[in-house]
């Protein structure tokens, strides 16, 4: 029998060829392991909400590089966010405003374990290259940290059903003390109210027609009242007053709505309206509604009521058309004159 121990270069080589071996087992080990895990080639964490010890939901992201077959998706969570149960970590895969070319996340569900910060979800097999997307839609599910802070990381991890990890990637998110721009803003009142004329020349007024404004003037009312506007009329004598003929045709009933009739005296307002924009239903009072030759209402000395809106109005309008009727017996005189004074106002 030889005896290696009396033979010194026969133990060198096996020494060498035993050293041998071990590191092809270790290069292999390694070479194996880099095989199996590679480095996601994208990650992306979204939290709703990273305002601190603030509930949130999110959207998790990430591109696969290796192939393999997926059995699960473990997210860890960055130190100091508080994980509720598993049960809580319910997902979907409606697109809220994820990355540009992501897509359904496959075999997403509901987590099925919670461990530490580590949150384990059911996957399907994904495609390498592909970014996909998931939300969790549980505000019970994760709660920030209570510091404001940068850089807190967390990983994302792909894994087989054995479990071996397929890819893996780290993401970085931050905390603030708060994630909240409160926006404010007035909008003054406005209110704008203007006259088309201050004059209305009837011209001579015969007992064969009811005579009417040849150009009716418009009041136009802009405003932002959001309870809306009204426009009131009055006049200075409760109809058109001759001074040298000491005689006036008096308003027609004021108070009431009527329609002139040729050759009997009489004298009214009718009013139209029109509104290019606004929140407002303009109504035009009962005893002033126009639209037709004479008709119209009486005024006096007192204001009445023209129209009133119950909103906001842009280019709403008014027309006012005055009518005079005359009688035979009506003295002739070429001083028949009124005075007409319109106002408004806003309800803000």
């Amino acid at each position: 029998m030889i005896m290696i121990k009396n033979h010194p270069k026969i133990f060198q080589k096996y020494t060498i060829f035993a050293f041998l071996v071990i590191a092809v087992l270790v290069q292999f080990v390694l070479f194996a392991g880099n095989a199996k895990a590679a480095t996601l080639t994208e990650t992306f964490v979204r939290f709703d909400r990273m305002e601190t010890s603030t509930a949130t939901t999110g959207t998790v992201c990430a591109t696969q590089a290796s192939s393999g077959t997926d059995a699960s998706v473990e997210v860890t969570y960055p130190t100091g966010y508080t994980l509720g149960l598993a049960a809580t970590f319910t997902v979907s895969t409606t697109n809220i405003a994820w990355p540009t070319g992501a897509t359904a996340w496959p075999g997403i569900g509901t987590a099925t374990n919670v461990t530490g910060q580590v949150v384990t979800f059911p996957s399907t097999t994904l495609t390498a290259g592909t970014l996909y997307c998931f939300n969790w839609i549980n505000t019970a599910a994760v709660t920030t940290s209570a510091s404001a802070t940068n850089s807190n990381q967390g990983t994302i991890g792909t894994y087989t059903s054995t479990p071996t990890l397929i890819d893996s990637g780290t993401y970085e998110t931050a905390t603030v003390t708060s994630d909240q721009i409160a926006v404010t803003a007035t909008v003054p009142a406005s209110f704008s109210f203007a006259l088309s004329g201050t004059s209305d020349n009837l011209g001579s007024i015969l007992t064969s027609a009811v005579s009417v404004s040849p150009t009716p003037r418009t009041v136009t009312v802009n405003t932002n009242a959001k309870n809306g506007w009204m426009v009131w009329a009055k006049d200075a004598n409760t109809g058109m007053t001759s001074a040298s003929a000491s005689h006036n045709i008096a308003s027609t009933t004021p108070g009431s709505n009527s329609t002139l009739s040729a050759g009997t005296e009489g004298y009214n307002t009718g009013v139209t309206q029109t509104q290019s924009s606004g929140t407002g239903t303009i109504t035009v009072a009962a005893p002033f509604v126009g639209g037709s030759t004479g008709k119209g209402g009486g005024l006096n000395t007192t204001y009445a009521s023209l129209a009133t809106s119950n909103g906001t109005g842009g280019s709403s309008v008014l027309t006012l058309t005055n009518n005079v009727a005359v009688a035979t017996i009506t003295p002739s005189a070429t001083d028949y004159a009124d005075t007409i004074t319109v106002v408004g106002a806003g309800a803000f």
